[in-house]
């Protein structure tokens, strides 16, 4: 099984897009990048503006020779309804979403998740509601979680989590649990016992705003928890990566893992490459060069606040 990172905070965008390649079939999750609108006061670098029309490019190029289109929810970086990734992707594509009418929020029932699937109309071969279900093609089995919280709040919605297996290999995509932070969210993960996780980790960031000392304390002992499970790589990314102490923030998880031989890193570092979290860095980014980003109303329109 061959797993390849392809857009990710650690590589300059808010994303969580990945590729799943088995023997029997290519897997492309949630292709779809996006920018905070606002961070310190500032609007995005053109740096960032940068990566986001890098990196929308290298999904549009990866997505040409895939089976099959996974949407774990309805947020703008992790679904594009065509603002900036073309939604030519999911021409002959068996797409499976979200079930965008149960476990679900207002904002993604109402508005995001029928303009997407009315976006994409025609489009894909099959489009089928995935929460809970599996289906196999040759030896590799695609298994879809129960929706579990956004992380520590049903507010933002519910997500489902996808374990890729084939007869060597599980690697489990944890979509935007914030690092598990409640129980439920580890259900699925212990149960599939993966060999590679992709994990977003905890919104560490929004600390003492969204997030509290508690919260991040019940995700770091969860995620400690992972770490024993027999693992042998986790890849942990996405919402920590925003923080600019996310190695301070992750340094009780790496310990554990360090005891029990598991690696952790960045989808940057597990492609070899150094870490570009430009988000977290937007501050010094202006310092160093006063550039805003050049951004079109496509652009504009992604930039949801989601967190």
């Amino acid at each position: 099984m061959r797993l390849v990172p392809i857009a990710f905070e650690s590589l300059g965008v808010r994303s969580q897009a990945t590729l799943i390649e088995t023997k029997d079939c290519r897997i492309l999750i949630d292709p779809a990048v996006s920018l905070a609108p606002r961070r310190y006061g500032l609007p995005p670098h053109q740096l960032e503006v940068d990566s986001l029309n890098s990196l929308s490019r290298r999904i549009e190029e990866e997505a040409k020779n895939v089976d099959v289109i996974i949407i774990t929810h309805y947020h703008y970086d992790h679904h594009d309804p065509g603002y900036v990734v073309n939604r030519e992707i999911y021409r002959g594509k068996k797409v499976f979403v979200k079930d965008p009418e149960n476990f679900i929020n207002r904002s993604q029932r109402n508005f995001r998740a029928p303009k997407f699937l009315k976006s994409i109309q025609g489009l894909p071969s099959s489009i089928e509601a995935a929460d809970s279900k599996e289906f196999r093609v040759g030896s590799t089995s695609v298994k879809f979680s129960h929706p579990v919280p956004h992380g520590n709040d049903e507010r933002l919605g519910y997500v489902v989590q996808v374990a890729v297996s084939d007869r060597d290999q599980t690697v489990l995509f944890t979509s935007d649990i914030e690092g598990a932070p409640r129980e439920q969210h580890l259900d699925f993960t212990l149960s599939v016992n993966p060999n590679l996780i992709v994990l977003d980790g905890p919104l560490s960031y929004l600390l003492g705003r969204a997030w509290s000392e508690e919260t991040l304390s019940e995700a770091v002992r969860n995620m400690e928890r992972v770490m024993r499970s027999g693992l042998d790589t986790v890849i942990i990314d996405h919402h920590v990566l925003r923080d600019l102490n996310y190695e301070r923030v992750l340094s009780p998880v790496i310990e554990i893992a360090r005891g029990t031989g598991v690696k952790v890193i960045t989808a940057a570092q597990y492609l070899g490459l150094e870490v570009q979290n430009l988000e977290a860095r937007r501050r010094e980014l202006f310092k160093l060069d006063n550039r805003p980003g050049k951004l079109t109303k496509r652009m504009l329109d992604l930039m949801g606040e989601d967190r």
